[in-house]
């Protein structure tokens, strides 16, 4: 082959190559010029209501010392044993009650010159009860530290069937979210449409409205009234907005 001919066959090539980079161009460009962005706001709604508690969740904790661990935890499993029979002679279910933790650990010398030496050593526990009568609870809590409970660790009231009241919550947390949309849109002149993406937030929780109290002395009724649980949901919702 001559040399203008290999010059001819590359000349050509090269036109053919430029030729469809160019129809690509123009192509991406008229698709680019088509494209237009979606115009969209995003508000939160949300949602709450109360309910009444209908169980309670009381943790008491036992403690013994001895100056062996097995003395100690000869001495808590009896003592343990006299709470749990207590509660049940009180009217719980002994299917209610669990062991929520148990810990053995040396106890050192307060004296500033032995401050590593062993002197014996504490086993504890804590045992969570629910309980479904609430006006029980106080006289629970006597029974226990009556029996050789130490402590009251915690107190907390729930209902039972929260999650039944989350759907509706979310639904009301949609309208609320669709409500502030709409005005919105309306007072800046655009019409609003679908919503393009929903985000329910991991918020839905239970706040108690009355006081939760830690008891550290006899109960009584009214120093333990379990008061309401506020429910709250939080969505997130992205609307598209629409000219007029």
């Amino acid at each position: 082959m001559s040399r203008q001919s290999v010059r001819g066959t590359v000349s050509r090539r090269m036109i053919f190559a430029v030729a469809m980079v160019v129809c690509f161009l123009l192509a991406a460009g008229g698709a680019w010029g088509q494209t237009t962005l979606k115009r969209t706001i995003q508000v939160q709604g949300q949602a709450r209501m109360s309910v009444e508690p209908d169980v309670a969740y009381l943790s008491i904790g036992v403690e013994t010392q001895g100056d062996t661990a097995a003395k100690a935890q000869a001495q808590l499993a009896d003592r343990a044993a006299k709470v749990l029979s207590a509660l049940t002679q009180a009217g719980l279910d002994r299917s209610k009650i669990k062991t929520s933790s148990y810990e053995v650990s040396p106890v050192y010398s307060s004296k500033p010159d032995k401050q590593n030496v062993i002197v014996g050593y504490k086993a504890e526990t804590t045992l969570t009860a629910e309980i479904s009568d609430l006006p029980a609870v106080a006289g629970m809590i006597d029974a226990a530290m009556a029996a050789g409970s130490n402590a009251v660790r915690s107190l907390s009231y729930e209902r039972a069937d929260m999650e039944s009241y989350k759907e509706r919550l979310i639904r009301d947390a949609c309208a609320d979210a669709a409500k502030k949309a709409s005005a919105a849109a309306g007072a800046l002149g655009v019409r609003l449409g679908a919503p393009v993406t929903v985000d329910v937030q991991d918020s839905f929780a239970a706040r108690e409205s009355g006081a939760l109290m830690m008891v550290k002395a006899a109960a009584s009724p009214d120093f333990l009234s379990p008061g309401e649980l506020e429910i709250s949901v939080s969505v997130r919702v992205e609307f598209e907005l629409l000219a007029e």
